[in-house]
């Protein structure tokens, strides 16, 4: 298949001209088919000094998540062992919302070299399954611990996001480029012309595992229970479409003023889409 081919030449090529590469992973379907070719990429280990055993990943990951529903980073958390992965996270420098007339979104930005990137969450409304657990949008999301200062040691990244994709709420995502320049860090696009079939075919043919909670017949399941993507969440109280100084809030079981208004707006569109 050409695509793998030239998917796994712009990942060397990349890592070869990179001081620290690393690679950004969900641990979705298409992230775990970069890491399969990441793997692919350098059966060895990227530098045999340095990683001086085979079976290690080569690259170190950066995997952000939330400190709730841990269960959705089960899958996630058996790759990391079976892949035996350096994994790094750290606290978002800014947390808000993303919204327009039909839903909302919740936002962390992240350090991401001298610049940020944003990173969007899909909001199940608490009342669909009320007896499952859900957070708070004000005070477990918007004022969730934040860092400012971090050194971003990483100058080439690697992401797994397709020109095929279609984001929930901004609709289509083509991507520009293959790779991309901002500032100090070179994001590299491996997966960029590939379609949802190319990826299913290559899970299936070369047996990549992939979260069985979330997939089922090449699809989500409709349930997001276990879709790390998703979180259960009450945004009363942070809904900048809100119009009325108070709203009931589930979890106290009374009125509380309406924070909608002076909550953080995140909606940037990163410059190598489009």
């Amino acid at each position: 298949m050409t695509k793998i081919k030239e998917s796994i030449e712009l990942i060397r090529s990349l890592a070869a001209q990179a001081r620290a590469p690393a690679a950004m992973i969900s641990f979705g379907k298409d992230s775990m088919v970069m890491a399969h070719l990441v793997r692919d990429a350098f059966p060895g280990g990227l530098n045999s000094e340095h990683f001086p055993q085979a079976h290690a990943f080569p690259l170190p990951v950066i995997h952000h998540r939330d400190p709730w529903f841990p269960f959705k980073y089960d899958f996630a958390d058996w790759v990391i062992r079976a892949y035996d992965m350096e994994v790094h996270d750290y606290p978002p420098v800014m947390a808000g919302v993303k919204s327009n007339e039909s839903q909302i979104e919740l936002v962390c930005r992240y350090n991401f070299g001298e610049q940020g990137i944003d990173m969007p969450k899909n909001v199940e409304d608490h009342n669909r399954y009320p007896r499952r657990d859900y957070i708070c949008g004000l005070y477990d999301w918007v004022l969730r611990p934040k860092m400012r200062l971090m050194t971003f040691p990483w100058d080439m990244v690697l992401i797994g996001h397709k020109s095929s994709d279609v984001d929930p709420f901004e609709g289509k995502m083509p991507l520009k480029y293959d790779k991309f320049t901002a500032a100090n860090v070179t994001i590299g696009f491996p997966l960029r012309h590939w379609t949802d079939e190319d990826i299913w075919e290559y899970i299936e043919t070369n047996h990549v595992p992939f979260q069985g909670t979330r997939y089922k017949d090449r699809k989500e399941v409709p349930d997001t229970w276990y879709n790390p993507d998703w979180t259960h969440a009450c945004t009363a109280c942070i809904d900048p479409r809100e119009e009325h100084e108070e709203v009931f809030c589930p979890k106290l079981k009374r009125n509380v003023p309406n924070q909608g208004k002076s909550v953080v707006q995140l909606r940037k569109i990163p410059e190598y889409v489009g």
